[in-house]
């Protein structure tokens, strides 16, 4: 069994003792770190300067500066791998992202995550690869179709048309199955997360639609077929919990265990105007999809 990780987000300021001193130096002393560890949370980009993200272990500190470093310790990433992008018409790229793997900047990395594994496979100048930016979110332990763009213009236009000009579908395993075959799920939920980082059903929370459909059993199991008719945070993954047939996995919602959770984006369609024509992309889960 996997290690569970261990966070930490830690600030300081920079004392007279410490300034003209090396960001990593200063690291080391103001929060106990070996210089080895200050340089790779600085190369993962978990590291702010007066609340900037700072990637330079050179970067002289000064009186009074505010330091930010953010670590989670005995992290395992996915990494990625060239297969994963199975569709590219500049500035878009659609990939098929793997459980476990970042689609947009966390806080404790940029290092490591799909905008910057993709940035470097594709060659990317230093310019576009910081504009390169997932057009819609899946969560990390998600895996299925995501869209990224390099372009600041197609990706405000994509966004402009993406409620009215895409439609997407999900696989999801749950545990127990569910009752019935088709359900329509019309629950709120509020805006914002708990101290556990979970959303909850709310009767004053944002309207949420979701549409499911069984499509086979397996003794107290189910694998459905999601709609989201829209897009909220977790929105299938709280629905589902709320029917009380939590996602195989999904510890944060009441899932049972599993390798990884069971839920993926199988299936983007995306139509004139968000594009010039209509395309469609199908793709089935691979790893670790065992139930």
């Amino acid at each position: 069994m996997r290690e569970k990780p261990i966070f930490s987000d830690l600030t300081a300021s920079v004392s007279r003792l410490i300034a003209g001193a090396r960001l990593d130096q200063g690291l080391a002393e103001l929060f106990t770190l070996s210089r080895r560890r200050s340089r790779r949370a600085i190369d993962e980009g978990g590291v702010y300067l007066n609340g900037k993200r700072c990637r330079t272990a050179g970067r002289k500190l000064s009186y009074h500066d505010k330091i930010r470093i953010v670590m989670l310790e005995k992290e395992q990433l996915t990494p990625f791998t060239p297969d994963q992008l199975i569709w590219q018409q500049p500035p878009l790229y659609l990939l098929h992202k793997k459980s476990g793997q970042y689609s947009q900047e966390a806080l404790h990395r940029s290092r490591g995550t799909l905008p910057d594994e993709l940035s470097r496979h594709l060659n990317l100048s230093p310019a576009m690869g910081h504009e390169l930016r997932p057009v819609h979110r899946l969560d990390r332990d998600t895996s299925g179709l995501i869209l990224f763009s390099s372009s600041p213009i197609a990706l405000q236009h994509l966004q402009k048309h993406w409620h009215t000009a895409v439609s997407k579908r999900y696989l999801a395993v749950v545990s127990p199955a569910p009752e019935w075959d088709d359900q329509r799920i019309l629950l709120a939920i509020d805006s914002k997360r708990d101290n556990s980082g979970r959303y909850h059903i709310s009767s004053n929370g944002r309207a949420c639609d979701s549409q499911a459909h069984v499509l086979e059993r397996r003794d107290n199991r189910a694998l459905i077929e999601l709609i989201p008719h829209t897009g909220r945070s977790h929105q299938l993954r709280v629905h589902l919990s709320a029917l009380g047939c939590p996602i195989l996995g999904d510890g944060r919602y009441g899932g049972k265990p599993h390798p990884r959770l069971m839920l993926h984006a199988s299936t983007l369609c995306i139509s004139p105007p968000a594009l010039a024509k209509q395309e469609k992309w199908t793709q089935a889960p691979e790893e670790k999809w065992q139930w």
